[in-house]
């Protein structure tokens, strides 16, 4: 092939079947990151490994943005899934379901899939991960280890503190967590 193509413009003219590889291989990741996002991204994975492209056929460009593609999307995937597991845990323990206050947090949805649910399930997961963030290093381990399942008594030995004070200590770390969720949770909606 000519070397009158460069890569940019290989990917600016073929940016139209990059879009539709994308919607049928990212599928699960676009309650997540848009269309536009993922080919973004793409596009830039492609631009930074530029000197490792030759430019030969239609075919041999298709088949190395293909595989650069697979591993933008199965990386994203891996993020989202890690992130999403770690703050979905966090994020259960802001519940509280006797609280008679319109803006304490609200339980998770269950398994609905609406785009509106996905948004909302994202947000709760970010506010749930800025809270954790704000809290005390201490704290923070005491709400991670909670929505782990970590027993009180292996906390205490972690922490070489008796039982009852990281029971006391647990459960001061969880009501800043909470209080702090809601407040991050009233700030957004004003």
């Amino acid at each position: 092939m000519s070397g009158e193509r460069s890569l940019p413009d290989l990917l600016d003219r073929h940016r139209g079947e990059l879009l539709q590889f994308v919607r049928r291989h990212a599928a699960p990741l676009l309650g997540f990151e848009s269309e536009a996002d993922l080919v973004q991204g793409v596009v830039c994975r492609a631009l930074a490994s530029a000197d490792r492209f030759e430019d030969r056929t239609d075919a041999e460009f298709f088949g190395w943005i293909h595989t650069l593609a697979r591993r933008h999307i199965a990386d994203r995937a891996d993020y989202w899934s890690a992130k999403k597991r770690g703050a979905a845990r966090v994020l259960r323990l802001t519940w509280n379901g006797s609280s008679d206050d319109p803006h304490a947090a609200a339980a998770p949805s269950t398994g609905s899939r609406g785009p509106l649910t996905v948004a909302m399930r994202r947000e709760m997961l970010q506010l749930a991960l800025e809270s954790l963030a704000v809290l005390p290093e201490r704290d923070r381990k005491l709400v991670r280890w909670a929505s782990e399942g970590v027993a009180l008594d292996e906390q205490a030995g972690r922490l070489e503190l008796s039982y009852d004070a990281v029971q006391r200590a647990a459960h001061r770390a969880m009501e800043r967590f909470r209080r702090t969720f809601e407040l991050a949770q009233r700030r957004r909606t004003r």
